[in-house]
């Protein structure tokens, strides 16, 4: 009896040594680059247009929601934002105000966009396009994003499938993966012809971009020694 409580005992005080062991450095590991790539393609575009108005002050208050209903004029098949608002005070006290405003749209929408601004504007206030960006959408882009991982995933699947094929008793697993994506790098709009007020085109562009997604997979399997400190 006394030996059976040396026995329970000892074990007890072993335990968490067990517990405590890292058992990174004892694996058996094996790290991979892998990559995928794909287009994302898009047919509508991101327009910035830019607002230069001489106000007075009682008309501050409304500025910015009559450049909206502005904006509405140029297309309203897109939602207008405003990502920058400046304004300061010229000589004759008028106040000058400088205002970028954003909007994603169809390619429907682009034909003669140029002229729509030249008809809104009117002395003290004009209306300019400023840039035309054939970049993905943020919903786009994740949807991508969703597909480049299910193939990373997948094909880091082949790989611990071919390890435990060609060594069954190592048992790999996949111990990490981190991901790092390349930036979209934006596409000014090619065809300018259709913001130049000619007819648009009868069949729609379709513009991409390549997105690339990389991931650094470590897989490992656990020596049996190992695994039988920590069961």
């Amino acid at each position: 009896m006394k030996k059976l409580y040396v026995f329970i005992f000892s074990l007890l005080f072993a335990i968490p040594a067990f517990a405590d062991i890292d058992p990174g450095p004892l694996l058996n590991k094996v790290t991979l680059q892998l990559q995928t790539q794909q287009w994302v393609t898009t047919t509508t575009a991101l327009v910035y247009a830019g607002v230069n108005a001489a106000v007075n002050d009682q008309s501050m208050g409304s500025v910015q929601a009559d450049v909206i209903n502005k904006l509405k004029q140029l297309s309203n098949k897109g939602e207008w934002h405003i990502v920058s608002f400046n304004r300061q005070q010229d000589q004759s006290g008028l106040e000058r105000v400088q205002i970028s405003a954003q909007a994603r749209l169809p390619q429907s929408e682009l034909s003669g966009l140029r002229d729509k601004a030249k008809k809104i504007s009117k002395p003290g206030e004009t209306y300019t396009i400023d840039n035309v960006l054939f970049i993905p959408s943020d919903e786009e882009i994740q949807q991508a994003n969703i597909s480049l991982r299910n193939n990373l995933y997948q094909q880091a699947k082949n790989e611990i499938d071919a390890l435990n094929k060609m060594y069954p008793d190592q048992k790999y697993y996949l111990y990490s993966m981190d991901f790092a994506l390349l930036p979209v790098a934006p596409m000014p709009m090619a065809a300018n012809a259709l913001m130049a007020g000619r007819s648009a085109a009868a069949t729609p562009l379709s513009v991409g971009n390549k997105v690339q997604l990389q991931a650094t997979v470590v897989i490992a399997s656990m020596p049996d020694v190992l695994q039988k400190l920590t069961h």
